[in-house]
């Protein structure tokens, strides 16, 4: 499982999904391992012109993203995260990212 989670420190999950800083893109692997790779938030090098949900959606695909993890999401990127099979979990503000890579893991054995 690869799980996108949004930070703006790379510790928390940030409060705005679309304007965090960056996303935190986490391999959950068969043997207990996981693998955390921190990638810049694509939308913040857009201007107001181009801003949209595309250039995240796009970096979530690239790397394989089946499942995202927020505090809070707009309906229609959530629309947008189903209709790609990604699937969406909400958590509460200022959750530690290792606090839920740790209970994710645990969710799959």
């Amino acid at each position: 499982m690869i799980v996108g989670i949004p930070t703006d420190d790379g510790v928390t999950v940030s409060e705005h999904f679309g304007r965090s800083r960056d996303f935190m893109i986490a391999r959950l692997e068969d043997d207990n391992q996981i693998v955390k790779n921190l990638v810049e938030n694509p939308h913040n090098k857009m201007t107001n012109e181009q801003a949209g949900h595309g250039s995240v959606l796009k970096m979530l695909t690239d790397n394989k993203v089946n499942k995202v993890i927020c505090v809070h999401l707009n309906p229609r990127m959530e629309e947008n995260l189903r209709s790609l099979k990604i699937t969406v979990e909400m958590c509460r503000m200022n959750s530690r990212i290792d606090d839920i890579l740790g209970d994710e893991q645990g969710k799959r054995y």
